[in-house]
């Protein structure tokens, strides 16, 4: 059950712009997990990619006839997302070879007081972007640097609390992007350092400690990505006629609720 439960809340809150890292990490102080949390999150990562390869077929498909168009010196539509994808994507996946490189990878004791402020000052940020940014542009409409900015902005993710879907749309909404847009780019946006960070948490892990999937991973990829499903399915929906706004809320909420038992 407990396994479950983890499941559930890493993939809903990955795929909601509420910052999915606080409530791991509240998640895991509350689950009698112990050392299963870091073993767990590599079969959720590998379902809630799997979620978003599903809702997003069309798109990937897109993306990868595009690829053999850019193989072959053909310009189309195709082509030019994957090349959106590329520039967006390697940011994250540069700042978190440097991060391996330099040996200042995570160890998973964020502390409760930078969740908290990450929280509040980047639900704070989402709030004012939805605000202030104005709705006209599709993914189409995007350039190359554009897509190199919000590659960018996705990887201040790598900071505790950010929140990569939360960080990805604010930057889409400061643009001009549509909201649905913006949710969309970010979605696709993070499959390919989603997939990077997997393959090397898994590498590391089989290496040190003799990680195999098992019965437990196994169940946690499968509610995974029933969950992360569902809140993709959730958000879209939602984003065709509402704001950001909820989720900017949520989040100043959960991170003062953060600070209050830290200063309390």
């Amino acid at each position: 059950m407990n396994i479950v439960a983890l499941a559930v809340v890493q993939s809903v809150t990955e795929f909601l712009p509420v910052g999915s890292e606080a409530h791991v990490a509240l998640a895991s102080r509350v689950l009698p997990l112990g050392p299963l949390v870091e073993r767990l999150m590599i079969p959720v990562h590998l379902g809630t990619v799997l979620a978003v390869l599903v809702y997003f077929h069309s798109e990937l498909l897109s993306a990868v006839i595009g690829t053999y168009h850019l193989a072959i010196g053909r310009s189309s539509d195709s082509a030019r997302l994957t090349v959106k994808l590329f520039i967006g994507s390697v940011p994250m996946i540069a700042a978190g070879v440097a991060l391996i490189l330099l040996d200042m990878q995570p160890d998973g004791e964020t502390s409760l007081l930078m969740l908290g402020w990450t929280m509040v000052g980047f639900g704070a940020l989402l709030f004012l972007a939805d605000r202030m940014g104005m709705t006209l542009r599709r993914i189409e409409h995007m350039s190359s640097g554009t897509a190199l900015a919000i590659g960018l902005a996705q990887a201040i993710a790598l900071v505790p609390g950010a929140g990569r879907i939360g960080i990805t749309m604010t930057a889409a909404r400061l643009f001009g992007f549509e909201r649905t847009d913006a949710a969309r780019f970010a979605m696709l946006l993070g499959v390919v350092p989603i997939l990077a960070f997997a393959a090397w948490h898994s590498w590391t892990l089989a290496r040190t400690q003799g990680w195999a999937m098992g019965t437990d991973g196994a169940i946690a990829a499968g509610v995974a990505f029933v969950a992360a499903l569902a809140a993709i399915a959730f958000l879209m929906q939602w984003l065709k006629r509402g704001t950001l706004a909820p989720f900017a809320l949520y989040r100043l909420l959960v991170g003062a609720a953060l600070l209050y038992s830290v200063y309390a």
